[in-house]
């Protein structure tokens, strides 16, 4: 009589293995559904773990969100320091524009943090709010102090450029804007030239003042 073999035992993963299973589960799923449709039983069956094994690192999908907003959120702010130096204030302020745009449009984590911030008003969307906001802040005082005596409040008019670069990526697969397809190659390249001319059209300001001082 022949004695059955035993099954291979199953390999025990480390603690960091495993935390990385469930962040890469919780983004691919993010990506996909959303946040408000991401469920403690879809991250385990993705990630391959026991609801008990999940429990025994965080309380509930909050406390989870909590902590992948941080690992994968403020990514204004990691462009910037992609920026190239010795850039103008107005080469600049293009180039963190522009790659907002150029990044966000391929971003879906990022896209659906945006709609979840805008869709549910709860502790972690809040903090996650508030805190890129603090992150950004300083890139916004830099460029304050450009325009201090100009009359142009640069902060209405940066929250207006970003809000907009937001909105335009987000509504794009619902319908035109404006009869501009902005899911569409072309309708993205207009929408960069138009970020272009509206800086510098913004930075002539100081140029005008600065020549009317000299004269």
């Amino acid at each position: 009589m022949s004695i059955p073999a035993k099954a291979p035992r199953k390999k025990r993963r480390t603690k960091q293995v495993i935390e990385l299973a469930v962040m890469d589960a919780v983004h691919s799923l993010i990506e996909e559904v959303g946040f408000n449709k991401v469920t403690l039983t879809g991250i385990a069956a993705r990630a391959q773990i026991e609801p008990t094994v999940f429990y025994r690192r965080y309380s509930n999908l909050d406390e989870l969100f909590d902590v992948y907003s941080h690992k994968y959120d403020y990514w204004l702010a990691g462009i910037a320091e992609l920026m190239p130096p010795d850039l103008s204030d107005e080469e600049s302020m293009k180039w963190i524009l522009l790659n907002l745009i150029r990044a966000l449009h391929k971003n879906r984590g990022m896209q659906q943090m945006l709609i979840w911030e805008l869709s549910d008003d709860n502790p972690v969307t809040r903090r996650t709010a508030a805190l890129r906001e603090k992150i950004n802040d300083s890139l916004i005082k830099e460029l304050e102090k450009r325009f201090e005596n100009t009359g142009v409040d640069l902060s209405v008019m940066a929250a207006l450029l970003i809000s907009g670069i937001y909105y335009l990526i987000l509504h794009r697969n619902m319908s035109t804007f404006c009869n501009v397809d902005f899911s569409s190659k072309s309708g993205r390249e207009r929408l960069e030239n138009t970020i272009d001319q509206l800086v510098t059209i913004l930075f002539a300001t100081i140029r005008s003042q600065q020549a009317m001082q000299t004269q």
